[in-house]
């Protein structure tokens, strides 16, 4: 079992000095709006690489009523038998905030990639409840947290395939940019291309295949389907000359690139669709609580993916959870909380709300 035991905040968002103990199964943070719940959520979330769940600013996240500048998370993570100590700390440096984040008192990237390949984090919060209406970045955004769970280096990747859009971006804006050097970086984007084009499909394969096996022994279950729509590899159906269809398509669009200020093609373009099979729609066609639904199924699937194939247990957010929450959608929360041997947290303004959940559940109200 791999779970948080704790956590320690100083000077974070609303709060002061707050210490709170974690059940390593099921927790429930209930309390008013703005009591700071999701806080507690977003505190564990920087304990992974990026800015948290809000991808908020680091200095938007001190407490300044307490005149710092700085804030502080501490924590204790169980994997097997071992305690990890984690300490996460904001510094500004040259006018820029920043986290630092210690692992068994040491900032050593060693010990850090350690931590990292023991903890997978997945979560939902209230706007994805409609994530199949709301732009193509943001299921986008969803897939490739996904696929990052499966794969810590993925993130590197996705990293340095922007790094080269934006790097040819400028390059077109020269009158004269260098022939070679841009030649250079479209290979260079074919490359990463390429493999983001990869690991994608075959995480979307996987998942779909566990979907399968969900609608299939799970009357509560709709029968979903995932695909990926991309402008240019849905239309190739020969992959053998994918590379070289993929830098002539590049070197192809520079001068309509350069009015646009973009690139018309890759990854970054791509969109994830999903049909239910069954009455065989469009996702978003269907409700609100429809679409909570689908994405509390693909949770679910998705952890049944990391624990099976991966030997990974994520740690789950649910934030406010409660609202459509149907007699199917209470079905799949129960079935994800009481038969997967993972540490879930969930967040409501009432503890009645969860009423559903076994007596084992940790709750803790939120003032």
């Amino acid at each position: 079992m791999r779970f948080f035991e704790n956590i320690k905040l100083e000077n974070f968002r609303n709060f002061n000095n707050y210490y709170l103990s974690f059940n390593q199964k099921c927790n429930v943070f209930y309390g008013l709006n703005g009591s700071g719940k999701t806080n507690i959520l977003e505190a564990i979330s920087l304990f992974e690489k990026g800015r948290g769940i809000r991808k908020d600013r680091y200095e938007n996240m001190i407490n300044k009523n307490q005149n710092s500048n700085f804030f502080k998370v501490i924590s204790t993570f169980v994997s097997a038998n071992n305690k990890i100590d984690l300490e996460l700390k904001s510094e500004l440096k040259d006018n820029r905030y920043k986290k630092i984040i210690k692992v068994n008192k040491s900032i050593s990237i060693e010990n850090y990639n350690y931590f990292e390949n023991l903890f997978s984090l997945i979560w939902f919060l209230p706007e994805m409840e409609r994530i199949f209406l709301q732009s193509p970045s943001v299921r986008r955004n969803f897939l490739d947290r996904l696929v990052y769970n499966t794969d810590k280096s993925y993130v590197k990747l996705l990293r340095k395939y922007n790094n080269r859009i934006i790097e040819r971006k400028n390059l077109l804006y020269k009158e004269k940019p260098d022939a070679e050097w841009i030649n250079k970086i479209e290979f260079d984007i074919v490359d990463l291309g390429i493999l983001i084009y990869k690991k994608r499909e075959e995480y979307i394969n996987s998942l779909n295949n566990e979907l399968k096996n969900l609608n299939l022994t799970k009357e509560n279950f709709f029968k979903i389907k995932l695909n990926i729509k991309d402008s240019f590899i849905n239309k190739i159906d020969n992959k053998d000359n994918l590379e070289d269809m993929y830098f002539k398509q590049l070197s192809h669009n520079r001068n309509e690139d350069m009015i646009s200020g973009g690139c018309k093609i890759g990854p970054h373009r791509s969109d994830i669709l999903g049909r239910d099979l069954i009455k065989n729609f469009s996702l978003d066609l269907f409700s609100t609580g429809q679409q909570k639904t689908f994405i509390l199924q693909i949770i679910l699937a998705h952890c049944n993916i990391l624990i099976k194939s991966f030997n990974l247990q994520p740690i789950v957010f649910f934030d406010e959870v409660c609202s459509h929450l149907d007699d199917k959608n209470r079905a799949i929360l129960l079935e994800l909380i009481e038969t997967l041997n993972v540490q879930i947290f969930l967040t409501g303004t009432d503890n009645n709300s969860f009423s559903f959940l076994s007596t084992n559940a940790n709750y803790c109200c939120i003032e």
